[in-house]
């Protein structure tokens, strides 16, 4: 593995250690602190509606800059600084801030890492997926690591965890290389909220299987919400549901680890459309309350129903964009990905409280329209060798 391969695969088998750390024990610490359920959900949304609001943004200034590695840096440093004073937080208001603070740069400049990792890829001949897969591997380690270490050291483990997590992402991305070709002549970009580079490049049929992207991404977030406590009311053990999370990761890992044969074979929206289509029988199966062993093979489509659709979106969005507005444009995904989350998880919740799993069917609706879109994008333009 080349030198820049290996420093931005060593950085994704990190970035994603905060979150697991915080999807292992965040709820469970914030309870002890004393914080309510609906304090728990404010602190829990807080920085995704900052994202949300600030991403694009960012993505922009960091389009602008130098290098896309600045940008990084400066986000996960202020992550890591601010993960120091977790400890320290008294109270809903302090707590909220200092997490806020904690997440919510190293999320605005996660999209700038994609960007700024596939067009190196691209320079260089490696695969995205590939790298892209260790930060998967690095999630589900992380995971394990912290159950059993709150276990041995206790609650008052969680902060430090946060802490070592943050700051080792801020010194691996430290030490990643020149990201932005040094010798490409660059132009700058106008416009007030979106560059009217990005604005050109977005035509409808471009827009349509980005959207469906989003759509289909945050599906999965309803899945990350809700599996464990579905799953737990049709009799499975915690063991048994433990199981089943770790196999669609390990799904989606192989899955991006074999991309670049996909990637070579089928044009992207097709991988989109295959998504939708795969992502409407997972989630109606989740409505069947099906026995273990079909559950099995729904978690496996994992590798289709999310890798698909989120490298497909990631390469179609690389391709049809320049390297001037990389950032900007992955931003912008970013944002639909996570507006998109927000709004279907809480108004799944909702649902789900009169319903039960038949809340399920809105993700099959929700993906029969992302289908939808994508074949109305494959009619306004037939795919090609760029696409």
């Amino acid at each position: 593995m080349a030198k820049p391969e290996f420093a931005a695969t060593r950085y994704y088998f990190v970035t994603y250690w905060p979150a697991a750390v915080t999807v292992t024990y965040l709820p469970i610490w914030l309870n002890e602190r004393g914080i309510s359920d609906a304090g728990i959900g404010l602190i829990n949304t807080m920085p995704m509606a900052g994202i949300l609001l600030f991403s694009v943004l960012v993505g922009r200034l960091a389009d602008r800059a130098p290098d896309w590695k600045q940008a990084i840096m400066l986000g996960t440093g202020v992550s890591a600084a601010f993960s120091l004073l977790l400890g320290f937080a008294e109270g809903f208001w302090m707590i909220l801030v200092v997490w806020s603070m904690t997440n919510l740069p190293a999320g605005l400049v996660s999209p700038v890492a994609d960007a700024a990792t596939m067009r190196l890829s691209m320079r260089l001949g490696f695969s995205f997926g590939s790298t892209r897969a260790w930060g998967t591997i690095g999630f589900l380690a992380m995971c394990f690591l912290t159950g059993y270490l709150v276990l041995w050291f206790g609650a008052s483990s969680f902060v430090w965890l946060i802490a070592v997590a943050c700051g080792a992402r801020f010194l691996v991305a430290t030490g990643l290389p020149r990201l932005r070709d040094s010798d490409r002549p660059r132009a700058a970009s106008d416009g007030r909220l979106l560059s009217r580079e990005v604005i050109a490049a977005f035509e409808p049929w471009v827009l349509l299987p980005v959207i469906a992207g989003a759509i289909l991404f945050a599906n999965h977030m309803v899945m990350n919400a809700f599996s464990s406590l579905v799953w737990k009311q049709q009799g499975l053990s915690e063991p048994v549901i433990g199981g089943l999370i770790a196999l669609g990761a390990a799904a989606e890992a192989a899955t991006m680890f074999a991309w670049q044969r996909i990637n070579t074979r089928f044009p992207a929206r097709v991988l989109i459309l295959i998504a939708a289509l795969a992502s409407m029988l997972r989630w109606l199966g989740m409505t069947l309350s099906p026995p273990l062993w079909v559950i099995v093979i729904m978690q496996l489509g994992q590798a289709v129903t999310f890798t698909f659709s989120y490298l497909g979106c990631l390469y179609f969005i690389a391709k049809r964009t320049s390297e001037d507005i990389s950032a900007e444009a992955q931003s912008l995904f970013g944002v639909m990905m996570q507006g998109f989350s927000i709004l279907i998880v809480s108004g799944f919740g909702f649902v789900f409280g009169i319903f039960g799993v038949n809340a399920f069917w809105i993700c099959v609706t929700l993906s029969a329209c992302a289908l939808g879109m994508v074949q109305l994008s494959l009619r306004i333009r037939r795919p090609d060798s760029a696409d």
